[in-house]
């Protein structure tokens, strides 16, 4: 039995072993970062302007944004492998992007645009997206505006692009500057219990828990504790002067000129909901300084009579699928979109109504027309008796379904808001046979996305809480494993494990029909931003067999499932360190 002293150089050499693998990982993790530094920091590519030739568009252009990217995605921002399918299927079907100057070209000197233009946007001015997307744009010869706060140049924080960072982006002729503004700062701020916070410089999440209410410091005058204004109309003037001007200095040192293009935060405040005489102040404010004002967040076309300094463009929200924002664009103006399909072979087995589907490996992701339900039919007819097992993935606000149908009726299987109702139909008339909550979904309040872009009143401030019981956030996905296990006189249903319900069930001949789809729902407030008319369902790991048939599956190859398990294990690890060392 070893002695206490040679456990104690036991524990020691372990440690010191730990600590020296630790340091070495550090250390790779630590290289391979500023490699991709340096790879954006000092560009050897350069953009190549389009040809005149080109030029044939007089309709419009869609401006598109990206809040930011990382590696991996999250509820904030979108990730690097995210970006990059959206925007080469954007580069395959004909976009191309346009210059703040091309754009002042066309409203000033009726110039004309590419046959697909393409104005294209990160905010934030955050060091990720300019790491994870300068590779993209130089591959797709894309040009995009980098909008920046100004007081982050003075401070310390790496993860916001500073002067010199900019400057040598923007000679590489793929990045553009912009402006945000000066910070990013609160006013009237209160809690869930409604008691004022005051100003809150800085806040370093928007929608951070503790923080039920507010405004941005540009969107209303200084209030108290009661909501009544504490500075004089000429006082709220002199304070918003100020802040552009302390704007217009720092660009003005670092760049010598401030930047064409602005786009104010919050969005869609300004003509909208904001105190006239604050809005007017604003509006001088913009209009004396800039070129160009992107102010409205929710759609993407901008055509030959939008106002300069009212202009659209769309934020990508991180749980959009692609074909979720190409149907966004096709919304808003016929561009002639091709939507994706993914694996065709797997894709001529279903038929689609309402909405398009995109195969991609063993995930099924259905989009559905703005207001519509999206529905995929399995082609195949199944027989008596099977098994049906798959994961819905689809966000939790929304109604992800699928259905049974043979002659004698219909099943009709919806996961709404974290509830599971089963419908019947038969001759026409549907009846709920059964409805259910299903188990509680662990979920972080900071990705509870309150709207920005809001009046409220003293009273509205001591209404608690505006985080509704019945209501996930938006960004918030199902991860629930269900399983159909179906004869001729019954169906069980099994979610995550747990058995449900039996359901009478009358399929002699062996004629049914499997179908999955989805659509969104009206939310009961109107507190979280982000609503949508557009629907992803995901299915993923969609099995149905019947004893020892397999009818449907898709099972990746094991090298690429491996190749896939390991990229997710290592992001995972990357990303832990990024946030932690």
């Amino acid at each position: 039995m070893p002695s206490q002293s040679n456990k104690n150089k036991l524990n020691v050499r372990r440690k010191n072993t730990f600590k020296l693998i630790k340091s070495l990982f550090q250390f790779v993790v630590i290289s391979l970062l500023a490699v991709l530094l340096i790879r954006t920091l000092f560009i050897t590519e350069r953009y190549e302007t389009l040809s005149s030739d080109t030029m044939v568009n007089e309709e419009g252009f869609l401006a598109i944004s990206y809040f930011g990217v990382d590696r991996s995605g999250s509820t904030q921002h979108v990730s690097k492998e995210q970006l990059e399918k959206q925007l080469t299927v954007l580069k395959e079907q004909g976009f191309e992007t346009i210059s703040q100057q091309q754009i002042l070209e066309y409203y000033h000197e009726g110039k004309l645009l590419p046959e697909k233009a393409l104005y294209l946007s990160f905010e934030d001015g955050r060091t990720d997206s300019s790491i994870f997307s300068q590779s993209l744009l130089e591959e797709l010869n894309y040009k995009a505006t980098m909008y920046t706060y100004a007081n982050k140049f003075e401070e310390r924080d790496t993860k916001f692009l500073k002067p010199n960072d900019l400057k040598t982006m923007m000679r590489s002729g793929y990045w553009e500057l912009g402006t945000n503004g000066y910070q990013l700062s609160y006013i009237n701020t209160f809690n869930e219990n409604g008691e004022s916070l005051g100003e809150l410089d800085n806040i370093p999440i928007p929608d951070h828990p503790d923080i039920e209410y507010y405004n941005h410091y540009l969107m209303d005058y200084l209030r108290d504790e009661y909501m009544i204004p504490k500075e004089t109309r000429r006082e709220m003037e002199e304070r918003i002067l100020n802040q552009y001007n302390k704007m217009h200095e720092s660009y003005t040192e670092h760049f010598n000129e401030i930047p064409n293009a602005y786009a104010i935060m919050h969005a869609n405040s300004m003509y909208n909901n904001m105190d006239q005489s604050v809005e007017s102040n604003n509006e001088k404010m913009i209009t004396d300084n800039f070129s160009l004002h992107f102010n409205r967040d929710l759609t993407s076309f901008n055509g030959p009579k939008t106002d300069i300094y009212n202009l659209n463009r769309l934020q990508v929200a991180p749980w959009w699928s692609t074909n979720h924002l190409l149907m966004k664009i096709q919304e808003d103006y016929d561009w002639g979109i091709q939507f994706e399909n993914g694996d065709e072979s797997i894709a001529n087995l279903w038929s689609i109504n309402g909405g398009v589907g995109e195969f991609v490996g063993e995930k099924i992701i259905l989009t559905s027309q703005p207001e519509k339900e999206v529905v995929a039919t399995l082609k195949e007819v199944l027989p008596e008796s099977y098994r049906i097992s798959m994961n819905l993935e689809g966000n939790v606000m929304g109604e992800q379904t699928f259905y049974l149908s043979n002659d004698n009726k219909e099943l009709k299987f919806s996961l709404e808001q974290n509830k599971l109702y089963i419908y019947q139909r038969k001759s026409d008339k549907e009846e709920v046979l059964f409805e259910t909550d299903l188990s509680g979904i662990k979920w972080n309040q900071d990705d509870y996305a309150f709207n920005k872009a809001m009046v409220y009143t003293y009273e509205d401030t001591q209404q608690g809480s505006r985080v509704d019981d019945d209501e996930y956030p938006v960004t918030l996905q199902n991860n629930r494993q269900i399983v159909l296990d179906v004869n001729e006189q019954e169906i069980t249903v099994e979610i995550d494990g747990k058995n449900m319900m039996q359901i009478d069930w009358i399929n002699e001949e062996g004629l049914t029909q499997f179908a999955v789809g989805g659509k969104i729902v009206d939310l009961n407030t109107q507190h979280q931003q982000n609503t949508d008319t557009i629907y992803d369902s995901v299915v993923n790991m969609l099995q149905i067999t019947s004893e020892d048939d397999i009818i449907y599956q898709v099972i990746p190859p094991v090298e690429k499932k491996l190749k896939r398990d390991i990229k997710y294990k290592t992001d995972e690890i990357i990303d832990f360190f990024i946030e932690y060392l």
